[in-house]
């Protein structure tokens, strides 16, 4: 069975996609996370940075789907 997609509003998202997909090989590259908790791993680390930069990781995380939605059209074909 294939995983069913969202819209692409802007048809970049097998693109944007592939971006993350780079940053997270070089996650697990450089702390030898494996593939099940690299994701988890990376978003924990980016808390952990969060707490020493001028950035609020929740509201970030907000804004981020915020984001996801407009480029997905909230999901909606």
């Amino acid at each position: 069975m294939t995983k069913q997609l969202p819209p692409d509003t802007d048809n970049m998202n097998n693109a944007r996609s592939k971006w993350a997909g780079d940053c997270l090989r070089q996650f697990q590259y450089m702390t030898g996370a494996d593939y099940e908790d690299a994701l988890s791993d990376l978003l924990c680390n980016l808390m952990h940075w969060s707490d020493r930069h001028p950035f609020d990781f929740e509201a970030e995380l907000s804004r981020a789907r915020s984001h996801y939605e407009a480029e997905t059209l909230g999901g909606q074909p």
